[in-house]
C-alpha cells in the first residue's frame, strides 16, 4: 500500500482508511460514554434503594425492640 504519492500527497486509499478509523472510533466513544452515564444512573438508583431498605429494616428492628421492653 502506497501512503505518499509522487508530490507528497496522501493516497486516496490511505485517506479512506483513515476516515473509516476515525468514524469507528467516534462511534465507539459515543457508545462508551452512553454506557458510562447509564451505569452511573443505575448505580445511583441501586444505592438509593439499598439505603431505603436498610433504613426500613432499622425502623422495624427498633419497633420490635420497643415492643419487647
Amino acid at each position: 500500500m502506497k501512503i505518499l504519492a509522487k508530490r507528497g500527497q496522501i493516497s486516496m486509499e490511505f485517506a479512506i482508511l483513515l476516515a473509516a478509523v476515525v468514524a469507528a472510533v467516534s462511534l465507539l466513544g459515543f457508545y462508551y460514554l452512553k454506557s458510562i452515564t447509564t451505569t452511573a444512573k443505575t448505580t445511583q438508583e441501586t444505592q438509593t434503594n439499598t439505603s431505603l431498605i436498610v433504613q426500613n429494616k432499622y425502623l422495624e428492628i427498633s419497633e420490635k425492640a420497643k415492643e419487647v421492653t
